[in-house]
């Protein structure tokens, strides 16, 4: 025996065992779930024996909706979030000393500035001018749906006042009818593409691949040993692979493929040209991402007034035909399919599609297709989607950071369910993941797990208490749920016999703490295949 973990509380998300106190692990799987006695009967003079002490045992974390390649290039960029900066005139300030330190000419990237939650006001073109003057600046939006650029990088773009609106795209301009920086949707695509590579081109493979080790370490750190990275680019897919080839990339990587820009239409992957993304057991393919509707302007949504008559808002990517014609295309070649759909209106389309898909493509039921977010449903839609065999793939932490836009949505548009209705879900018997959507949301599971049992956001407010669920059922949509949406349910997901050694040594059990509490405790060490990856060190 390889190793043989005692005495411990352990949540093995199998159905048919829930709960155990050792595990033992040979050739980097389970070969045995059961009591102390059982397990200490398999210790031999080679065996590593870990005492848990009464801490708690998981399968690893598996978080299938995650911008991982976005996220790598962070320690080299600039916090703008939020907290931990103050304001504008700090985000402005970090800028400009990144600035003072940069070689002219070279690329100036930001994550995470949102104008939603802190009241501050978008940056301009002429504010980036200022404070970097030789150097083109990308800083993205919270939601990674919008850019700030200056006047350097709009150039690089091509991007001038004369420039038209791509189509789904939008070059905001100032009451002048000048350029003020502000990129929405596809109308970031060439900045963004620009500074991206322009960062691969900086570092290097071997930085690349340091970047994405230390990364890869951050998530392990939360007990994520497994990620889809929901929209992969060509630039994303060459940074893991350039990491895969130096064996950096310690995590498996599921990429979910769409078009040559974050959101362009994915015509190439529909047709099957990603094949190939399955690289190694480390990196992984098959799966084609588009967008439904958008965050900038708005979403594609319903308002329903007192009578329940649908009055359409908002903006959508795809006409009905043309979403089914990229889902027939994926489907018939099967490809799993995930699409990003927030509103009502975009879910509608969403659920057309995919129902179609299964009518007309043999075996298309068993590719299980995914609606990412389905963030504002209506109560039809929720009994629809579960009648399908198809995966929501959800991110509770969303409902932590800006859980009050979801309310606040709900009231105005006349939903006719509870904001983020997690309990009416999970009771209709709908199939759910459970992932992040990091950076556009905390990262750590446990929050994810927390808010959901609490439904208290990061600013205090309970929202929809009456749709809580117990921190069980959220752990099993992190792990079995969302082993199952990107098809390795048979490998991990549950701490089974024959399925692999991923697993998360936590400080406190989950299920038994106060729901107050459940983010706060710590992950203590993180297994892939039964070899500790991480440990933390108090």
């Amino acid at each position: 025996m390889d190793l043989v973990m005692l005495g411990g509380q352990i949540l093995t998300m199998d159905t048919k065992k829930p709960k155990a106190e050792a595990v033992a692990v040979r050739d980097g799987k389970f070969v045995s779930v059961g009591t102390n006695s059982e397990i200490r009967n398999q210790i031999s003079q080679s065996t590593k024996t870990v005492h848990l002490n009464g801490r708690t045992i998981t399968p690893g974390f598996i978080d299938p909706h995650n911008h991982f390649s976005m996220t790598t290039f962070e320690p080299v960029s600039i916090d703008c979030r939020m907290p931990p900066l103050g304001s504008k005139q700090t985000v402005l300030d970090a800028i400009a000393v990144t600035a003072s330190g940069k070689p002219n000419g070279q690329w100036i990237w930001g994550l995470g500035y949102n104008t939603m939650t802190s009241g501050e006001s978008i940056i301009t073109m002429n504010e980036l001018d200022e404070v970097a003057p030789d150097n083109p600046v990308c800083i993205m939006d919270f939601s990674y749906h919008a850019c700030y650029a200056n006047s350097a990088a709009l150039k690089l773009a091509g991007i001038d006042s004369e420039t038209p609106n791509p189509h789904k795209g939008w070059i905001n301009k100032g009451d002048d009818g000048k350029l003020n920086g502000f990129l929405w949707e596809r109308a970031m695509d060439p900045v963004h593409h620009m500074s991206m590579k322009a960062h691969i081109t900086e570092y290097g493979d071997e930085g690349i691949a340091d970047l994405i080790h230390q990364n890869a370490m951050r998530h392990l750190a939360y007990g994520i040993t497994s990620i889809g990275d929901a929209l992969t680019m060509p630039e994303s897919a060459e940074i893991y692979r350039i990491a895969d080839a130096k064996g950096k990339l310690p995590i498996a990587v599921q990429q979910l493929r769409g078009g040559d820009g974050f959101f362009q239409i994915p015509e190439q992957a529909s047709k099957g040209v990603f094949d190939q993304d399955n690289v190694s057991d480390r990196l992984r393919g098959g799966i084609m991402k588009l967008f439904m509707d958008p965050v900038y302007p708005m979403y594609g949504m319903n308002r329903c007034d007192a009578s329940g008559h649908l009055t359409p808002e908002g903006e959508m990517y795809y006409t009905q035909d043309e979403v089914d014609n990229l889902v027939l295309s994926a489907t018939s070649k099967g490809i799993q399919v995930a699409i990003h759909s927030i509103g009502d209106r975009a879910i509608d389309q969403c659920l057309n599609a995919f129902e179609r898909a299964i009518n007309e493509i043999p075996g298309t039921d068993k590719l299980r297709l995914r609606v990412e977010h389905m963030s504002f449903p209506r109560a039809d839609q929720i009994k629809r989607a579960a009648s399908m065999p198809i995966v929501l793939s959800l991110q509770p932490p969303f409902l932590h950071s800006i859980g009050g836009m979801f309310q606040g949505v709900v009231d105005e548009f006349g939903i006719d369910v509870p904001a983020y209705p997690y309990r009416t879900l999970v009771d209709s018997g709908a199939i759910i993941a459970a992932g992040s959507d990091f950076p556009c949301a905390p990262l750590n599971p446990l929050i994810g797990v927390s808010v959901l049992a609490t439904r208290t956001s990061a600013d205090g407010n309970v929202i929809a208490a009456e749709q809580a669920i117990p921190a069980e059922e959220t752990i099993r949509q992190y792990t079995a749920g969302s082993a199952y949406a990107i098809h390795r349910d048979h490998e991990v997901g549950s701490i089974e016999v024959g399925k692999r050694a991923d697993m998360v040594v936590l400080s406190h059990n989950p299920t038994t703490v106060d729901a107050q509490a459940i983010s706060n405790i710590a992950v203590q060490q993180t297994y892939i295949d039964g070899k500790l990856v991480y440990e933390r060190y108090s």
